[in-house]
């Protein structure tokens, strides 16, 4: 089983963020021997990187009672694995984030929901069948590999033990030196708490400076979004200008290249692009994401060039942000049943999103105790504002939708979603913003609404009935949109206004 072990481990592809969930999730089932559902009930609190400690549920329970935890120690390799997996994933500063699965689901339809164990069962089936493994392999089995495999085989462990006051000492030889270094025997040690914040055993400073450009590049954004569209526009590239998926060889090997040559390569990849017939901003994106590497490499002194001559495409923003009527959107409301379940919580999201104009991420991350019902306001991570929310005011019939459908929810948690699913294979979790789309799109249709509508439709409706209401007032309407530019509420108006259309009637009147 050891050389099956490796391999496995060996076949995770570490560059994308499903590689190194994998990695950390077959780095726990080999080297501390946990069950898959083990692994699956993890919360991102339960792991503490400094004390290479993971709090998990025991592997069995007496009838009727409630499964006891218990901390187990994990294996230096095994705790950079978990680390370098939640340097991917976005995590507030509130508790709730800390309270979220260690491990989600990167699928499109159940995004950031908690894996289950048999999706575990499912990456361990892949990883074997990519390492060419032929008989089948269950987490079960990788379970029994511990003794005859050790993941720090080649690396010098840390043993610790903590004191009554919590204080942790290292006593790994390389971590006595390093702290004998800079005169920290005589200083009190600080226990950090991980529920605060995550920071290396060893100091920055002291590290040996060998930088992976595209994990760093990712880890340097904030929205987790942001990281995703990233990877794949930068897997893009590198599949098609060196057939082979974005690893740390293959970009030193773009990065040593003179700048002509480089861009030559992008000039042709665009080239490319344009012949397949992607969109512009689809084509911008993908040159903007291999831009931001090459000017992210240079920072780290890895790059003398940049890839500024290459000049992207010319795109109209915000061409058709007419939307519809308020009558079509009365229309969709009175087709929601409000005795039901379901529907008191549509009326809810489709209130927030026309009454406050909001962007259905918004919606999605917005949990209970962001709601105020007395105070009839909401709390929400707007669009550039990192982990940092805003209050925004709810109008009478917003706030009583909202505590209307908070009143069937069995569980008051703060920290819970606002917008939950009913589905139930996923009843409890987290509505994504795929699920908040087709909703809206089923309720045009409905409502006989011939336009295709979506959550950014409905904003874009709210936002030109507000200019037609203010006649036209552009910084109040501000307030509401929520736009850094006031440039951008400006097209609204001049779509709202149609001028073009109103002068080329006025030419014709005179002919």
């Amino acid at each position: 089983m050891t050389d099956l072990a490796e391999r496995i481990l060996a076949a995770c592809d570490r560059c994308t963020m499903a590689g190194q969930r994998d990695y950390a999730i077959l780095c726990l089932l080999i080297g501390s021997s946990l069950k898959r559902q083990q692994v699956a009930a993890v919360s991102i609190r339960d792991f503490n990187y400094n004390q290479r400690s993971l709090q998990i549920q025991r592997r069995y329970k007496h009838q009727n009672q409630q499964n006891p935890s218990e901390i187990i120690s994990l294996t230096l390799d095994t705790a950079d694995a978990l680390q370098d997996w939640l340097n991917l994933i976005h995590i507030a500063d509130d508790i709730s984030a800390l309270q979220a699965p260690l491990f989600i689901s990167l699928d499109r339809a159940k995004y950031g929901h908690r894996l289950t164990g048999t999706a575990i069962y499912g990456i361990v089936k892949r990883a074997a069948t990519k390492a060419g493994i032929a008989e089948a392999i269950a987490p079960e089995q990788l379970r029994f590999s511990r003794e005859k495999y050790a993941l720090n085989q080649d690396i010098e462990t840390q043993s610790k033990t903590i004191d009554e006051t919590g204080e942790t000492h290292l006593r790994s030889p390389m971590a006595s030196k390093l702290v004998s270094k800079l005169d920290y025997e005589n200083q009190d040690r600080t226990h950090f708490d991980t529920h605060e914040t995550q920071i290396s055993a060893i100091p920055y400073a002291l590290t040996e400076f060998q930088p992976d450009i595209l994990n760093s590049l990712l880890s340097d954004k904030r929205s987790l979004n942001t990281r995703r569209a990233y990877e794949k526009d930068l897997r893009y590239f590198f599949l098609a200008a060196y057939g082979q998926k974005p690893t740390e060889s293959v970009i030193a090997q773009f990065l040593r290249l003179n700048r002509f040559e480089a861009i030559a390569i992008a000039l042709r990849y665009k080239s490319d692009l344009i012949t397949q017939g992607l969109k512009e901003s689809t084509i911008n994106r993908r040159l903007s994401a291999l831009k931001s590497l090459v000017n992210f490499a240079a920072k780290l002194g890895k790059c003398e060039w940049n890839l500024n001559d290459v000049q992207t495409e010319t795109v109209q923003t915000y061409r058709d942000t007419t939307g519809i009527k308020p009558e079509s959107i009365r229309a969709m409301l009175l087709k929601i049943d409000r005795t039901t379940i379901k529907g008191k919580r549509d009326f809810a999201i489709l209130r927030l999103l026309w009454d406050n104009a909001l962007r259905r991420n918004e919606v999605v991350s917005a949990n209970i105790g962001d709601f105020d019902g007395e105070g009839r306001s909401l709390q929400i991570l707007g669009k550039g504002r990192g982990s940092q929310k805003s209050l925004i005011s709810l109008s009478l019939g917003t706030s009583s939708a909202i505590q209307d459908w908070l009143s069937q929810i069995e569980t008051q948690n703060s920290d819970r979603p606002l917008f939950q699913s009913l589905d139930p294979a996923n009843y409890g979790h987290r509505l994504t913003g795929t699920a908040i789309y087709q909703i809206v799109d089923l309720l045009a249709k409905d409502a006989g609404i011939a336009k295709k509508m979506s959550p950014h439709r409905i904003r874009h409706s709210a936002i030109t009935a507000a200019l037609d209401a203010t006649n036209g007032n552009v910084r109040k309407v501000q307030k509401l949109s929520r736009h850094k530019k006031l440039d951008t509420l400006m097209l609204y108006d001049d779509n709202r206004t149609n001028m073009q259309g109103e002068l080329s009637n006025l030419l014709s009147d005179l002919i």
